[in-house]
């Protein structure tokens, strides 16, 4: 009887020292605190797996993490960002960047057995608490909106509607997020013909 390979691979599995030369040989790849192998497709369930191998029990991931989750950014950041709902009480685990918000219905989804918050949610809480934002973060930001199938006008009735600090600034910092448009895919060029493959005109 074979037994089936993880998704992910961790220092439970192999030091780190090993997985990090793995994936400077191109064997392997990063998810968050966990690797992959190249023919793991990089998806927003795998990196929701790679959240939930923390243990988060019952944290959402939100702010960055989630911005990750959702594909927006190439990285986690260093800190898992979480949030608790005001509702439940016991402490924190060490290591994650944590505050209590109230979360209403459909706010937050769940992927891979991991909860987290919807993009239209995680593009509000970025442009209430980021500490700086420029055109990445606009780019970011409208990118949630794309995935939400929202407009920036939703995002501005979401601001309009809350009572948490930050919300006159949101507001100008939507107008950026509103200039902002995703870049479009590049087009295939046509390949060049060959030398000498070209018939010439007489």
């Amino acid at each position: 009887m074979t037994t089936a390979c993880p998704l992910l691979i961790d220092r439970s599995v192999l030091p780190l020292a090993e997985l990090f030369a793995l994936v400077l040989d191109g064997q392997l790849y990063r998810v968050g605190d966990g690797f992959a192998t190249p023919d793991t497709p990089d998806t927003p369930e795998l990196r929701a797996h790679a959240f939930g191998m923390l243990r988060p029990g019952r944290l959402v991931a939100d702010r960055g993490t989630a911005a990750w989750i959702h594909g927006t950014r190439a990285t986690p950041p260093a800190r898992p960002q979480v949030c608790i709902e005001r509702a439940s009480r016991g402490r924190v685990p060490i290591g994650f960047d944590a505050h209590q918000h109230a979360l209403a219905a459909g706010d937050t989804i769940e992927l891979a057995g991991a909860r987290l918050t919807a993009p239209l949610r995680t593009a509000l809480d970025l442009v209430l608490t980021s500490p700086g934002f420029d055109a990445p973060d606009a780019l970011e930001v409208r990118h949630l909106l794309v995935i939400a199938g929202a407009s920036p006008g939703d995002l501005r009735g979401r601001i309009a509607c809350t009572r948490r600090r930050g919300s006159a600034r949101a507001v100008l910092r939507l107008a950026l997020v509103e200039r902002t448009e995703l870049p479009a895919p590049l087009e295939h060029a046509e390949p060049p013909e060959p030398a000498g493959t070209r018939l010439s005109r007489r």
